[in-house]
């Protein structure tokens, strides 16, 4: 549902861009111009169906006319006698043809216009052949209008010739009317026919008048071609015309004639009336978009640059510690208020960071001074406890014996507490540390004699190793003093140093008298305690110390077990992690 959130904003405004403007005025214009095109394509049926009409109305007034002529001539009560009458001599016959059928108004081709020829045919043997009056002979008898007409003789008959073609590539159909002339019963001894040929040029000229631009097919009731105004190949047939043709067609029929007006619009006669039109909707097209395009850029870029220099800022706010606010364009809009309170949040947040800062430095400070004064506290603590044990030892021995060892010792005695007062830094190596070790076990060694022995194995490799001062010498005190008195055995104390995966492995163990699992709970406890304790102090320090420096990468395990001695295992990290520490 919320899928756009993640979309980045410019493309957010390309799609609003694409779907709210560029698909609509780009839609809108195609319906308006199919609608447009629907319209001409209308206009032009309309124009060619009105020219069809008239067409047809002009047509069926001319055969109408003949269609009158025919009757007129059939009702002709004189002509008929004439026709009818058996002439004794051709001289006779010649006297009325010259004082009647010459002079004939109805069959003068000149007074009826939509007539090429009239011709009066008639069986009566004493009538002869002449201009406008036939005899009816055997090949007249043999045409197929003869027969259609006798078949018929109540009507009128309208009869095709053999179609033809022109150079111009026009087709035409010559036409015929035929008419019986028997309708009086006493004047049908002969068999008489009225035969006009029309004048189908006329009929071809009222084609073409109407200068149409497409094609205009005239058909019979059966579906053949009578006239064309134009007809590319010869031979063929409606249907192939039909399917050539890719364009509109008009029909309009003549039920007077039973005669079909197929109308052929010309496709690039639709093309050119449309030209001008989709020329300015694409034009309008264009303009509407460019328009539309300037104002959602101008309008976008408002806001976008706005956004995207405000991300770009923030991106590199962190980087920066909140130092620097936004100072490009910010305006007094939604974007412009947004803009002005996150300056605001920067300003705040980094007045926050400097006061925690602050706080931070200050408490450090204090931790800092506190550990300095623990770490004092733990050597004015560390430092009596060793000196005392070692005046005593020193003490007793030198009651016991008068011997030249006891310089020795106090030349060792000396060296530790020069070493002590020179240990101002907090660091020191591990061959200085087990130096100070090596004098505190002649010392013991001094003290116990045979009872007292000691293993002290350290690897060359460590020697340069950075460690804390004093974290393993108290172990090492710890178990000389702790471990070996109040032992009825000779007490033996061993010291093992070296590296183990670039930290300091270090081991100390006597076989002392041990503690049993409640002392070392008990010491434990002591040594995690948050508050100083009164027993095991040593340990608790250096401890403490280790947590200090190490937090909590170092390893301190404690082994014991009553009358059997102690082992302590020190692992912590050295070269130059501890350095840089």
């Amino acid at each position: 549902m919320f899928i756009l959130d993640d979309l980045k904003l410019k493309y957010k405004l390309f799609f609003v861009y694409l779907f709210c403007v560029f698909c609509p005025i780009i839609i809108i214009n195609l319906i308006f111009y199919q609608h447009m095109v629907g319209n001409v394509k209308t206009i032009q049926q309309n124009y060619y169906r009105q020219a069809a009409q008239r067409i047809i109305s002009r047509l069926e007034s001319d055969l109408g006319t003949v269609t009158a002529l025919c009757n007129r001539i059939a009702l002709d009560r004189t002509l008929c006698e004439m026709l009818d009458r058996e002439f004794p001599a051709e001289i006779e016959y010649v006297e009325a043809y010259y004082n009647y059928f010459l002079d004939y108004v109805f069959i003068n081709g000149e007074s009826y216009p939509q007539v090429n020829k009239a011709v009066l045919y008639t069986d009566n043997d004493t009538i002869l052949h002449s201009g406008s009056v036939f005899r009816i002979d055997e090949r007249v008898r043999s045409e197929g209008w003869f027969q259609r007409a006798t078949a018929n003789p109540d009507k009128s008959h309208l009869l095709y010739g053999v179609t033809q073609r022109r150079p111009n590539n026009t087709l035409f159909t010559p036409l015929f009317m035929v008419k019986v002339l028997n309708l009086y019963k006493r004047l049908d001894r002969h068999l008489k026919f009225v035969h006009f040929t029309l004048n189908t040029e006329r009929i071809m000229n009222i084609i073409i008048t109407e200068k149409l631009k497409g094609d205009l097919l005239v058909l019979d009731r059966e579906g053949k071609i009578l006239f064309a105004d134009h007809l590319p190949e010869p031979g063929w047939q409606l249907a192939d015309y039909l399917e050539k043709h890719k364009g509109q067609v008009v029909v309009e029929e003549a039920p007077a004639l039973e005669w079909t007006l197929v109308s052929l619009i010309d496709q690039q006669e639709v093309s050119r009336a449309l030209r001008e039109p989709r020329n300015n909707i694409i034009l309008q097209t264009a303009l509407s978009l460019l328009v539309a395009s300037a104002l959602i850029l101008w309008i976008s870029r408002s806001f976008y640059d706005r956004l995207n220099s405000l991300s770009a800022h923030v991106d590199t706010l962190v980087q920066e510690g909140f130092n620097r606010q936004y100072t490009g364009r910010q305006g007094n809009d939604e974007i412009g208020t947004l803009i002005k309170a996150f300056n605001q949040m920067v300003v705040k947040i980094r007045s926050l960071i400097h006061d925690v800062y602050e706080a931070k430095l200050e408490q450090s400070r204090i931790e800092l001074e506190k550990k300095e004064a623990e770490l004092n506290a733990l050597q004015s603590q560390i430092n009596p406890h060793f000196l005392y044990n070692t005046l005593e030892s020193i003490r007793m021995r030198s009651v016991e014996k008068g011997e030249k060892e006891t310089a020795e010792m106090i030349k060792r005695l000396t060296r530790s507490f020069q070493r002590l007062s020179r240990f101002r830094r907090e660091w020191v190596t591990v061959a200085e540390e087990v130096s100070f070790i090596q004098d505190f076990l002649a010392i013991q060694q001094y003290r116990f004699g045979p009872e007292f022995q000691y293993t002290l194995e350290v690897g060359p490799a460590i020697l340069e190793w950075k460690i804390p001062k004093l974290v393993i010498q108290p172990f090492v005190e710890n178990a000389c003093l702790h471990g070996i008195e109040g032992n009825d055995h000779v007490g033996k104390v061993e010291i093992a140093l070296r590296p183990m995966e670039k930290k300091l492995y270090c081991m100390v163990k006597d076989n002392g008298i041990g503690m049993n699992a409640e002392k070392l709970r008990s010491l434990w406890a002591d040594i995690k305690a948050e508050e100083p304790q009164e027993t095991n102090i040593a340990i608790r320090n250096i401890y403490q110390r280790l947590r200090f420096y190490y937090g909590e990468d170092f390893h301190l395990l404690i082994e014991s077990a009553e009358r059997e001695g102690t082992t302590i295992t020190l692992i912590i990290p050295v070269g130059g992690y501890a350095c840089t520490k």
